[in-house]
This record gives structure tokens, sequence and C-alpha cells, in this order.
């Protein structure tokens, strides 16, 4: 009973911490200080650098975004994102469950007695990322080729909203995009400098998904660089809320907002913004008061329970 009574009390605290935090954290003067830094934007201003806007529109990318990748010989026109990433194919140590005694219930594996078990795999890695040089099983010794020089390449396309220029990430749940590949043919056209820098025999080939890639063989120390980008296809109507910066629409480090409000699904003006934060914040600090109460009331009776328990067994 008397730890019962600690485990209460304890809780109770922490309610109450929980509850000042949620208090404070929302205070009924974060809505006044928002409104008086957001200002309402259609489109870059100078006199908004530096400042809290709202923006509002569908993101879409620039008509004239280009993503080149000037190593590889490639351009992609309208693409999102694009990534040029070379793997090599190398001897890894895994592991596994294996069962070594069945249980007493044979269909369920909770009461099986089992044993972890070493292996060494083939699987293809990020060609210059570190590996183990030499990998010994079972009286078997796997040497690992060197890694290779061949870095790389992630680009993102220049994605904007009103006007603003902002990451995919904030909107990334209001886009949709396709993914995409080049064929062979092109890559053994355009990637001819590539290959040749690259000293190791590439050539232009399509794997089992049809997709085109750079290729050397498929044994242990062998490379394939593939290529793939994600075009823009839809876009929803949204909403957010950051920094001017230099035209492009950053986080606000201020704490003012938060990460889950700093974008919002559809056309959403200034004032209906500061709304709902206001009416957001005022629950939130009812909540708050709420566990502070409770809380209280809590660690009061199990302090005051623990102390009529000492007097008794006194």
């Amino acid at each position: 009973m008397g730890k019962a009574r600690l485990a209460g009390a304890i809780v109770g605290l922490a309610m109450i911490v929980f509850g000042v935090a949620s208090v404070l954290a929302n205070g009924s003067d974060r809505a006044a200080a928002v409104a008086d830094e957001l200002v309402e934007a259609s489109t870059v201003t100078p006199e908004n650098e530096g400042k809290l806007v709202i923006v509002s529109g569908t993101p879409a990318l620039a008509e004239d975004d280009i993503i080149v990748d000037e190593e590889a010989d490639l351009k992609i026109k309208s693409a999102l994102y694009y990534s040029r990433v070379p793997y090599q194919k190398v001897y890894v140590l895994k592991s596994r469950k294996v069962v070594v005694d069945k249980g007493d219930d044979l269909i369920s594996t909770t009461d099986d007695e089992t044993k972890t078990e070493y292996y060494v795999a083939e699987e293809w890695i990020n060609a210059n990322h570190k590996r183990d040089e030499v990998i010994t099983r079972t009286a078997r010794r796997y040497e690992n080729p060197p890694a290779v020089n061949l870095k790389a390449f992630h680009a993102t396309g220049d994605l904007r909203l009103a006007g603003f220029k902002i990451s995919p990430v904030l909107v990334s749940d209001y886009i949709q995009t396709q993914k995409g590949w080049f064929p062979a043919e092109v890559l053994q056209e355009y990637c001819e400098h590539y290959i040749i820098r690259s000293e190791l025999d590439l050539k232009a080939v399509t794997d089992d998904l049809g997709r085109g890639m750079l290729s050397n063989g498929d044994e242990i120390g062998c490379v394939h660089v593939t290529f793939s980008f994600d075009t823009l296809t839809g876009a929803e109507p949204v909403t957010v809320i950051g920094r001017q910066r230099e035209g492009e629409l950053v986080a606000d480090e201020s704490g003012l907002i938060t990460e889950s409000e700093a974008t919002q699904a559809g056309v959403v003006s200034r004032e209906a913004f500061l709304d709902s934060i206001s009416g957001e914040d005022s629950s939130s600090r009812a909540i708050g008061y709420g566990f502070v109460a409770a809380g209280v009331v809590l660690a009061l009776v199990s302090v005051l329970d623990f102390r009529a328990l000492i007097g008794t067994r006194a």
C-alpha cells in the first residue's frame, strides 16, 4: 500500500508539471504576439524580408526549372527530386533467429527456444561506404573489394508557392509525384564522359524492372550506378506560415509557430489562422489547468493517506 501511495504522489507531481508546462506553452499572449508579427502575403516583396508571413496557393515547380547533373551530363525538366547513387556488391555479415527446439504449443512461437545464427550474404551497398575488409565464417574467408570513389548526387527542384521558394518537405502531404528513370539508351549516349572517368568499364543496361542504369556486372566488387527522378504530377491548395528569407519561406525558429501549425490544408486567411490558434491555445490552457488540479488532488490524497498510514503503524 505504501508503494502505491508513493506512486500516486509521483504521478500527481508529474501531472502538475505537465499541466504547468502546457499552460505556459500556450499562454494567452502567444496569439497576440503572432498577430503583431504575422503578415498576409501573395508574393515576395522586399518590405516583408525577415517577417513572419502566411502564404496560400498551390505548390508548383518553376516553368524553367531544370535539374542538372553536370558530372553525369544529364538534365531533367520538371523534376522535384533527382538522385544518382553508385552501389557495389559486397559481403556482409548478417544474423537471424533459428528455432532449435519447438515449444509445447506448436502453433505459437512464444515458447520456442531459439538461437542467433550468423551468416554471410551478398548485398549491394553504397559504393563508397565502409565495409568489413575480411569476414571469416565456418572456416571460410570472405575478402571484400575496396570502396569505389564514386559519389552520390541528389538535387531538389525549385518548388514555389505564390512566388516563394519552399522546401518540398513542408508540403509533402499535399503534392503528388511519379517515379521515373532514364532509358539505357539515354544513359549510354549522355554518360560517356562519366563512364570514361569512372575507369570501371561501365555499360548502360536495363534492370529486371525496366529501369536504365550503368553496370559492369553482378559479381562481388561490381558496381551499379542508378539514376532516378520524381516528377510533380499534382498538388492541392495549401497554406504555409514561415519567415521570408531572400525569396524563400523558411521555418520559424522563434517558437511562435509550432511545426504542426506551419502547414495547413486549403486556403487559410490571416484572421482565420489567428482565430484558430487563439481557440487552440485556450483549449490547451484549459487542459493544462485540469491536469494541475487533478495532479494536486492526487498528490495530496496520496501524501495524506501515506501520513495516516504511518501514524496508524506508530
